[in-house]
């Protein structure tokens, strides 16, 4: 099986905070969903996590020594979260990842580099 990361991209910073609580609820079923979804169509999640505010984040800049506080790059969406996801089947991977996609974040899937690729 092939590793993938599949990053969740959005306004976070904003739009989480404005939702009501039912929204929420809404929100997590849908990622709920998601897992169910992947299981019953043989994927496997192996790991991922909801991350708290960007604005929370630690960020050293390319070849520089401080910490400063808060996201590196100033943009208006900001990674919200992750999963990490063994399969064979790609192309149904993404037919998944529009029940994530359909809440209105943006969904990036990239594959992993490998221990063969890192040892060649």
């Amino acid at each position: 099986m092939t590793e993938y990361v599949v990053l969740l991209m959005g306004d976070a910073e904003r739009w989480w905070t404005e939702l009501t609580e039912e929204q929420r609820r809404e929100g997590y079923a849908a990622h709920g969903h998601f897992s169910a979804e992947l299981e019953r169509r043989g994927h496997r999640i192996t790991g991922g996590a909801e991350l708290h505010r960007a604005s929370e984040a630690r960020s050293i800049a390319p070849n520089a020594a401080t910490v400063t506080e808060g996201p590196w790059a100033e943009t208006a969406e900001q990674v919200g979260g992750l999963y990490t996801v063994d399969t064979d089947d790609l192309d149904d991977l993404m037919e998944c990842c529009k029940i994530l996609a359909a809440t209105g974040d943006a969904v990036e899937v990239r594959r992993c580099v490998s221990d063969e690729e890192r040892a060649s």
